[in-house]
């Protein structure tokens, strides 16, 4: 049997694959905290005649990278990033969820929230409440909340012993299966955001090898079909 078609049709699949990831990273190259997706892909060895191995491009799956992003200086004061390894987490309609993006503020009922008003939590699984009339609120390193001489919360920050277990949603918000640990390592740095760790040269870089690498797997298509055209016109004649 000629496995050619079959061997470049497997290949731009698994081309066309990483083409909608890296779309994706380079469009989300300006979120906040936003992880850049990586795919992984293998062989898988078949026979095609008596002896002859033929191998077909297979998409093994997808990780996220979770290197950290850039810190950005805001110097909003409830703005915060994490520097290290460690996710904050929020409260949602759906559970609790984790996340680096530490755009918060404070909502009129006086919590600390993310934007979107899910209330940040602390190590206990609770609300924080900032008490409005303090005009300046320092939040240290560990995360410890402080008005004046006052420790009025800690901004809790988790650790995964396995990341590559958590399941990403919307907003930049990732579902954890394990129970998360009290994170030792990570610094709380106040005025600053993460920024996306998608290196937009790579990524574009990586998009024209890709785009390339379709169009060599394209015009394999094109010579095949042209030979076997060929070869069957040559057969014609000599009949």
């Amino acid at each position: 049997m000629d496995t050619s078609l079959y061997v470049s049709l497997s290949h731009r699949v698994a081309v066309n694959r990483e083409l909608e990831i890296v779309a994706n990273n380079l469009a989300n190259m300006n979120t906040t905290a936003f992880k850049a997706e990586r795919v992984l892909f293998d062989d898988v060895m078949k026979k095609a005649g008596a002896s002859d191995p033929v191998s077909f491009v297979i998409d093994r799956a997808s990780y996220t990278d979770y290197k950290t992003g850039p810190l950005i200086r805001t110097e909003n004061m409830f703005d915060l990033a994490i520097n290290g390894e460690g996710w904050f987490s929020v409260q949602t309609a759906d559970g609790v969820r984790y996340t680096r993006d530490g755009r918060f503020v404070v909502a009129p009922s006086g919590e600390l929230t993310a934007l979107d008003g899910s209330p940040v939590l602390d190590e206990g699984g609770g609300a924080i409440l900032i008490p409005q009339e303090e005009p300046e609120i320092s939040i240290g390193n560990d995360g410890v909340i402080t008005a004046g001489d006052l420790q009025i919360g800690r901004v809790a920050v988790y650790e995964f012993e396995n990341e590559q277990g958590l399941t990403r949603g919307p907003n930049g918000r990732y579902e954890g299966l394990d129970a998360p640990a009290i994170s030792t390592d990570a610094r709380v740095v106040q005025g600053a955001i993460e920024g996306s760790n998608v290196d937009p040269v790579s990524e574009v870089t990586r998009l024209i090898d890709l785009s390339r690498s379709y169009e060599q797997a394209s015009r394999l298509d094109t010579d095949v079909h042209s030979q076997k055209k060929d070869a069957i016109r040559r057969l014609g004649e000599n009949r």
